[in-house]
């Protein structure tokens, strides 16, 4: 018989999060936040953190399930399998370890994505080593570039560009398609901030500034091959999520690389995806943890490497536990990633400095303490 651990989860509580303007839309957020502990003393830390307009669930869906499964397990604790061996799947550990607890988390899959960070804040813990180190089950852990998100407002998205560009980051991330900008004052906009991160680059004796784009589902199928070839010429990495849903299924090869993001959260249009041929699958996939979970992001990016696809990780503007969990998966993923979307962002109550490259991680676990996560 398989060895289990018992771990006592305490009732969740919650927190207000702070407001943030995504988007031009003001968006309160509130965290519900766990603590999973061993009888040796060693806990482990997680939190849900919904975004209200993009999360499939909200706080009082993780709060519900995360009370709910508090107070089943109150008299023997959580029963999960031992920790998994040196190189075994921690994707099969984390599912395993869940299955249990799937009725009531069907529906909340931030409250899933808080009983990951937990366990695996808890077992990286106890092993006294890093979230990443643990993540990655015993190969080397990459070196993670970041890429830089550029503000909504053309003048400040001029502004971080140039700087973003001295600090000595590649990759500049700006929105498309939005329903502000007409595509002639888009092209403006990037000539802009191609000319500031260029003459800023230079300073630093770099190679060019990639421009990465994101149009978040929102460009006319029948449209975006044309559009994406009118902007080659404005040096773009990628395009991530140029059309909605089971239209990216359809679209011809297209003039620029893309990436699959927000379609990834299907399970069926995700399979599809990676089964297109070669010229017309994406040449990434965007992973959100906070959005996926850790265990599905990991089987996704072996399955992404298998077929060599690019990854990125990026935030679902988390807070301090989630983010972190962000950075240890990127920094466990099994091939080395494109620039990761894992710069520090407003939401943080302790972000750490503007870096170009993600720093290596030293802290056991998350890396996040019990007074940051807020009680």
């Amino acid at each position: 018989m398989n060895a289990v651990l018992r771990l006592m989860l305490d009732a969740p509580w919650r927190t207000a999060a702070g407001t943030l303007i995504v988007r031009g839309t003001a968006r309160a957020r509130e965290s519900v936040r766990i603590r999973l502990r061993h009888a040796d003393g060693t806990m482990g830390l997680g939190e849900a953190l919904p975004l209200p307009g993009y999360s499939r669930d909200d706080a009082d869906a993780a709060e519900l399930a995360l009370g709910t499964i508090a107070a089943r397990v109150a008299g023997d604790g959580l029963a999960v399998p031992e920790g998994p061996s040196a190189r075994g799947s921690r994707a099969a550990w984390l599912d395993a370890a869940l299955a249990p607890l799937a009725q009531w988390l069907a529906s909340a899959p931030s409250a899933r994505f808080a009983l990951e960070c937990a366990l695996v804040d808890l077992l990286s813990r106890r092993e006294r080593v890093s979230a990443a180190h643990w993540l990655a089950g015993g190969h080397t852990l990459q070196e993670v570039p970041i890429s830089v998100l550029l503000p909504d407002d053309p003048r400040e998205a001029i502004a971080a560009a140039a700087a973003a560009a001295a600090r000595g980051h590649g990759v500049i991330k700006l929105k498309i398609a939005r329903p502000d900008l007409a595509p002639a004052d888009e092209d403006a906009l990037f000539e802009a901030v191609r000319a500031a991160a260029d003459a800023s680059r230079l300073l630093s004796a770099g190679q060019r500034v990639l421009l990465r784009l994101d149009a978040n589902g929102a460009l006319d199928p029948a449209l975006a091959p044309a559009r994406l070839a009118a902007l080659q010429r404005h040096g773009i990495e990628l395009v991530e999520e140029p059309v909605a849903g089971a239209a990216l299924l359809t679209l011809a090869a297209l003039p620029l690389p893309w990436a699959a993001d927000e379609s990834l959260a299907d399970g069926a249009l995700a399979e599809a995806l990676l089964a297109l041929p070669p010229g017309r699958r994406p040449a990434a996939l965007v992973l959100k943890p906070a959005q996926l979970g850790l265990a599905r992001c990991l089987v996704l990016a072996e399955t992404a490497a298998a077929r060599g696809l690019g990854l990125i990780v990026t935030h679902s503007l988390d807070g301090d536990l989630g983010h972190a969990a962000a950075c240890a998966l990127a920094a466990a993923l099994p091939v080395p990633p494109w620039p990761c979307g894992l710069a520090p962002h407003a939401g943080l109550r302790h972000p750490s400095a503007a870096l170009p490259w993600l720093p290596a991680p030293v802290a056991a676990g998350l890396g996040v303490d019990d007074e940051s996560a807020g009680r």
